[in-house]
């Protein structure tokens, strides 16, 4: 029930499952994973980079992208704003995530 009236599961799957919204997802952690892909082949020492670490940078980058594609979201970004910030999160990774705690942080006190 919703505000009193009984609404069927199709509609709430759709509500909650938008389909833009999920491709909207799939393409920015793909750009924030290819950003920080980009980062590891730039770096001077990227031939001697251990699958490990390739795996966690990207793992990394990923998830920047989409805490960044969330305050996006909340700021009503536009689709090509939202590609270029989550590319650009995945570029530099975990300094993203520190800049998004401290907002966080004044946000909450």
């Amino acid at each position: 029930m919703r505000n009193g009236t009984a609404t069927s599961g199709a509609k709430e799957m759709t509500a909650m499952y938008d389909i833009d919204k999920i491709w909207e997802t799939i393409i920015a952690v793909f750009l924030a994973t290819l950003g920080g892909l980009a980062r590891m082949l730039n770096l001077k020492d990227s031939k001697k980079l251990k699958w490990s670490r390739i795996i966690s940078e990207l793992f990394i980058s990923g998830f920047a992208g989409i805490m960044v594609l969330m305050f996006a979201r909340i700021y009503g970004l536009s689709g090509n704003w939202i590609g270029i910030i989550c590319g650009m999160s995945g570029w530099v990774g975990p300094k993203i995530l520190d800049i998004l705690a401290k907002v966080v942080k004044a946000y909450l006190t």
